[in-house]
This record gives C-alpha cells, sequence and structure tokens, in this order.
C-alpha cells in the first residue's frame, strides 16, 4: 500500500531537508501486512496425517516501502540523488524510522529501526522524477515510542511496571540503567516472574547500564566484573509487573513495547 504521510526521518535527519514528499506509484500494493506467521510442524506419514505441531514463528520482519518525489515535482538531479544515497545508505547499524502526518493511523505513534535496503529509480522518462524506497526492520513488529520510568531508591522502594506489548504471550527484556551512590549491593526483584532478580554489586557513582533484549552491559568506569552480578537478565512478564528495588541508588527502565503495526 502507498504508505501517504507528511513526511519520515531516519537517522535523525527529516526527507523534507531533501524537499521529498511521500506518494503513491501506479504499481505500489494495495494491501498493508500487518504480520505474517508460518507454523512449525513435523512432517506427514502415511499413517500419521496430521503432523504434529510445535509451535509458530514469524515468516520474516517487516519490509517498508516507501515512494517519493521532490516536493515541486521536479526531477531529481544526480547530485540530489547523491545525497540521498549518502543519507539513507550511511550506517551500517539499525537506525531509528518513524513517519510524521500519516494517513493511515497504523503508521502513527510507533517506531521502526533497521536499515534502508533498496532504493530504485522511478523513471517514466530518461529522467529520475522519484524513488522507490525498501526500508528492512530489526523486527517482525513495531515499537511504541520509548518511554522511560524514572526511580530514586533511598532503601528499598516498591514500584509497579506494565508490560503492554502485543506479544502478550512473551516477555519484555527492558533496558535497565542503574547509577550507585554508594560502595552496595543493589537488587532487582520481579514479584511477578517468581522473585526473578538482579543482584549486583557496584561502586559509588558507577553507571551500569543493561541491554537485556542484546545482553551486553555497559560500565561508566571500566571496573565492572562478572563476578559482581549473579548473571540474572531483568525482565517483565505481561501485564502488570511487581517489582521491588533495595539499594541507594537511581534507577531508570526504558521500555519501547512490541506493537503489531504494519509493513508491506
Amino acid at each position: 500500500m502507498a504508505l501517504f504521510a507528511h513526511s519520515f526521518n531516519f537517522n535523525g535527519t527529516s526527507s523534507e531537508t531533501c524537499q521529498l514528499r511521500l506518494v503513491g506509484f501506479d504499481n505500489d500494493s494495495p494491501l498493508t501486512t500487518l504480520y505474517e506467521k508460518s507454523v512449525i510442524k513435523g512432517d506427514i506419514h502415511i499413517h500419521h496425517p496430521i503432523p504434529v505441531r510445535m509451535g509458530m514463528k514469524y515468516s520474516d520482519v517487516l519490509k517498508i516501502q516507501i515512494s517519493v518525489v521532490k516536493e515541486d515535482g521536479s526531477v531529481i538531479t544526480d547530485s540530489e540523488l547523491r545525497r540521498i544515497r549518502r543519507w539513507l545508505n550511511g550506517c551500517n547499524e539499525p537506525k531509528r524510522l518513524y513517519f510524521t502526518g500519516c494517513e493511515n493511523e497504523i503508521f502513527e505513534s510507533v517506531d521502526y529501526y533497521g536499515n534502508f535496503i533498496s532504493v530504485e529509480r522511478f523513471e517514466p522518462t530518461c529522467e529520475t522524477y522519484g524513488l522507490k524506497l525498501v526500508f528492512e526492520n530489526i523486527a517482525p513488529y513495531a515499537f511504541a515510542k520509548e518511554e522511560t520510568h524514572a526511580y530514586t531508591c533511598t532503601d528499598s522502594l516498591n514500584i509497579q511496571l506494565e508490560n503492554t506489548s502485543d506479544e502478550i504471550n512473551e516477555d519484555y527484556y527492558p533496558v535497565v540503567k542503574i547509577k550507585s551512590n554508594v560502595n552496595q549491593t543493589v537488587t532487582l526483584v520481579n514479584h511477578s516472574d517468581n522473585e526473578r532478580a538482579l543482584t549486583i554489586y557496584m561502586y559509588r557513582d558507577q553507571i551500569l547500564t543493561f541491554y537485556n533484549q542484546d545482553k551486553y552491559i555497559e560500565d561508566n568506569t571500566g571496573i565492572f566484573k562478572m563476578d559482581d552480578w549473579n548473571l540474572t537478565w531483568f525482565r517483565l512478564r505481561p501485564g502488570m509487573n511487581d517489582i521491588s528495588i533495595t539499594g541507594n541508588c537511581i534507577v531508570d527502565i526504558s521500555c519501547a513495547f512490541p506493537r503489531l503495526a504494519g509493513g508491506q
């Protein structure tokens, strides 16, 4: 489906900077894929015509087709095309993509993270009047706008945090940043997850950021040791989570929950 929006922003730069607007070409697909899954199953045998089902999986990550022309409808010059390609192709790591002024509400209020994997010229004559772009997302779904919950704990603190992911059967692994105010052991316990606890010994003014989904930790001091930690990644169960924090610390929990908003 042609994605009609006022503009899109990729890697911190708006399409308006390149004087582009989103349009629909005649051969753009009329369909929007929200998601696509396939069944994981065993083989069919002569005596077992019904295969054993082992679950379901997403068929692929989302891909988004974006068609653009210049604001004034003029030809895209070679120098302009080079600038656009340098912008869209300027990074190998996944970057944020979002749209503003969308006609279709499924593209509003969500972010995508990924890369542009294809740029095609639209050349009804011998000159370039438009571009067809393909963006590949890192996941089979979009993400809600990132929200950060900040907590200040002097000794112990009980909080509630709701996992609003559209993946209602899956745990969610947020980004957790902890700043320790003294030398101490800091503990985060999710009582809604069978008392699962993250325990870490920290030093004064040390800041540790746990990227729980990607399984790595950043340390502002460089003195973190694996022996300081109980090797448990923090996660949120579907629905409301009852959590306790122990320690003299500041804790930020950042979430960008999955949303079953479309691609193409």
